[in-house]
Parts: C-alpha cells; structure tokens; sequence
C-alpha cells in the first residue's frame, strides 16, 4: 500500500513538474523580428525568429549606384552580427578588401566574410532609388522602399 501510494505521489509530482516547466516555457517571451518606420512611428513588419537564424539586408548604394547585401545572424540575446558584405563597387561606408584577406569574387560581387560587429540594432536611411529589400530568417522579402512612403528612417531589431 505505502509502494503505491508513492508511486501516485511521484506521479503527481511528475505531471505538475511537466506542466509548470510548459507553462513557464509558453509564458516566456520568444524573440520576433521588428521593423519599424520610425520616421513615421508604425511597425512595417514583425515576425518570430529564433538565434542562429539570418537575415539579408540588399540595397543600392546611394552615391556609387552598385549593389550591396549585408547578411546578419541573430543572437541569442537579440544581438544581430555581421556576417558577411558584399557589394559590386567601391563607396563611402564600404569594406575594402586588402590582400591576403579572406574575400572573393561571386556573382560580379566582392564579398567579404565578417565576424561582427554585434549591433543591438539597424538603424537605415531609405529613399526610393536605394531599392532597400530586407529577407527574412522565413524567407519573406520586405520591400522598405515600397513601404516607407516616399523615405525616411527605418529601425530593424529583435524584440524579446
């Protein structure tokens, strides 16, 4: 009897221990994805991520007129890092890439692999003519030209 008994307690004990550890795993806040026109103060985009995933920033630069994409991975403390640059030109804000450094030539674009910084955020200038075009860890194309009206400021982070 006192074998039984113990082993309902156990069993009690078990299933509470289940159910608080979900209750506190769906409570807890899971990262998504935001973007913000801040010109304008309204989200253009939200979405949950996990850390490890990346997300593609593509743009033309304003004064040179070539392509860039800047490819970032999300930490697990919200943090986005870059990982890599590539462009098709030289400009003003862009990496150059010196000899016996790690770079190569894809797709009529320089790219060059980086290991950070870490930014608690992006902070953008976006204007029509820069085609600015943010994918997604799920694969989505945002199109910040289109939906910033005209230009403006946009903000893209992790919120927890």
């Amino acid at each position: 009897m006192k074998r039984e008994w113990s082993a309902k307690v156990l069993g009690v004990a078990l299933v509470a221990i289940v159910t608080l550890a979900t209750a506190g795993w769906l409570a807890a806040p899971r990262p998504r994805l935001v973007v913000e026109d801040a010109t304008h103060g309204r989200v253009l985009y939200q979405a949950r991520v996990v850390p490890g995933s990346r997300l593609v920033l593509s743009y033309v630069h304003s004064s040179e007129h070539v392509p860039v994409r800047g490819t970032f991975a999300i930490e697990a403390d919200g943090a986005l890092v870059v990982k890599e640059t590539a462009f098709a030109g030289f400009g003003p804000g862009l990496p150059e890439p010196r000899a016996g450094e790690a770079w190569r030539f894809e797709h009529g674009m320089i790219v060059v692999p980086a290991t950070g910084p870490r930014l608690p955020e992006l902070r953008l200038r976006v204007a029509p003519f820069t085609k600015h075009r943010l994918r997604t860890p799920s694969g989505q194309d945002v199109d910040l030209s289109a939906l910033t009206d005209g230009g403006g400021s946009v903000l893209i982070h992790v919120a927890r």
